[in-house]
């Protein structure tokens, strides 16, 4: 019987040199071929969206062979777009509760996550809700989004106005000038009810320096914390619709949108950057074309955006020949370029790999991820999981446009038993949940490394096991 172990609690060292050296005597560089494909990944790329409930009555659950079917095409979310319109002026009944505990279930079931948003309307001139309605709403779903955010990728505020974009409030959720006191409690209910390791994504960076009263981006040694200002993270439903993309960067004028720009620039290192395209009308024209598309997703770090919208702009993109990059660039693409690693090790010591990678995407992973050497014995099956890392492993990671070291060194346990194993390299999602779940882990752009069935990325090596056990000398 296969039997796995797992190993916790050891090192990673990470240099950010790119130059390559000589293998050392009893190592051989492994050189990898990078791939151009398209293919899912977790938490990142274009996502499809379903508008699940109840308009106008209409009960419509996301299906299993939907999502599934989704996956074939390269993506890996959900956005759900949750309508609340017959609830504005009565409490969630338990049907609301368990139909969204249905949803969650079947997105597990086909290996995606959800970005989640719900609103009281589709259109400008429809009503919100008021505060206290909002907050008793919030308040009923946070035990089921607790209970489900393994597969909730990030939150995108909503609730607010049209559509839960924030604006065109008919409650005063929201103020002509920014954030009240209405928004403030709104999100302070949200970031309490999702957990701390998920962020929340506001429409625009005004709202977000609003309500932290901070106007400086975030620092790595700021990121991955509990705080509003690390968990704040932004969605931006008009990109490229207009020199201001229609008002997501306000005031119009050319310093302001600069400097908002840059705030995201270094913001969305940590934290993720989703919505989509709008218009591809008069506006939109000097600004949808691939050259500038490519330019703005990558200075802005975007992870994830509608395949589904706005259709004018996305044909320009295919028509232009970029739409393929774009999805293969959303969020991370790491890749290896070589690694170097020994051919014999002995159990109880420590043994080392050197990988080089870099990341093509236009982000980084701003979820939790570990990063895991797989040993997998060549003739017993038997797989040990040695997770590496002390700090966060989003900042040692390679960044975009990066290329890392990264030198992982394990003590590997002295009941190893001897034999050859294969050499692997595993980012899986933390959650208990996915965690041996391939669809959940992070596969690598090369050819010929990637293990669909257990979601292990092969580094196309070997290394031979020396039982490490010595017996004792008895002096007489």
């Amino acid at each position: 019987m296969m039997r796995l172990l797992i190993v916790t609690g050891l090192l990673l060292v990470v240099s950010t040199c790119s130059e390559h050296r000589a293998a050392a005597t009893g190592q051989r560089t492994i050189t990898y071929q990078t791939s151009t494909a398209n293919f899912p990944n977790p938490e990142r790329g274009f996502y499809i969206q379903r508008a699940p409930i109840w308009r106008n009555g209409e009960r419509i659950p996301l299906k299993k062979e939907d999502l599934i079917r989704a996956r074939s095409r390269g993506m890996s979310i959900v956005r759900t777009y949750y309508l609340l319109e017959p609830y504005r002026n009565q409490p969630l009944p338990q049907s609301v509760i368990d139909y969204l505990q249905d949803d969650f279930t079947t997105a597990r079931e086909a290996g995606v996550k959800i970005v989640l948003r719900f609103s009281y309307n589709f259109g400008i001139g429809e009503p919100d809700a008021p505060l206290d309605r909002v907050v008793q709403h919030i308040d009923q779903l946070a035990p089921v989004i607790r209970r489900n955010v393994d597969v909730i990728a990030f939150m995108e505020a909503g609730f607010i106005g049209a559509w839960g974009e924030w604006h065109n409030s008919t409650n005063n959720l929201i103020g002509p000038s920014g954030v009240n006191a209405n928004t403030r409690t709104i999100v302070d209910r949200l970031l309490t009810a999702l957990p701390p390791e998920r962020a929340v994504a506001v429409r625009t960076p005004r709202y977000k320096q609003q309500l932290t009263g901070d106007e400086t981006p975030l620092t790595a040694q700021e990121a991955y914390r509990n705080t509003p200002k690390a968990r704040l993270g932004a969605h931006n439903d008009c990109l490229l619709a207009s020199r201001n993309d229609r008002g997501t960067y306000w005031p119009s004028d050319d310093e302001t949108i600069a400097r908002q720009k840059r705030f995201l620039q270094q913001d969305n290192l940590f934290l993720p950057q989703g919505g989509e395209t709008c218009s591809d009308g008069e506006d939109a024209q000097p600004y949808i074309g691939c050259t500038n598309a490519l330019n703005e997703l990558a200075m802005m770090r975007w992870s994830t955006i509608n395949s589904g919208y706005h259709p004018g702009v996305l044909q320009r993109w295919t028509d232009e020949g970029c739409y393929a990059e774009i999805a293969r660039r959303l969020g991370y693409r790491f890749h290896l370029i070589d690694a170097i690693i020994p051919f014999n090790a002995m159990s109880g010591a420590p043994f080392s790999v050197t990988v080089r990678m870099t990341n093509e995407g236009f982000a980084r992973p701003y979820n939790p991820r570990n990063l895991e050497l797989v040993l997998r014995h060549t003739v017993s099956g038997a797989v040990t999981r040695i997770r590496v890392g002390q700090s966060d492993i989003r900042l040692v990671l390679p960044g975009p446009g990066e290329t890392k070291t990264l030198t992982l060194t394990a003590q590997l346990p002295m009941s190893l038993a001897s034999g050859d194993y294969d050499v692997l390299l595993n980012l899986p999602d933390p959650a208990p949940t996915l965690n041996t779940r391939p669809e959940y882990s992070i596969r690598l752009a090369n050819e010929g490394v990637w293990e669909p069935a257990t979601g292990y990325n092969r580094l196309l090596a070997r290394v031979t096991v020396s039982n490490g056990t010595f017996l004792p000398v008895i002096m007489r």
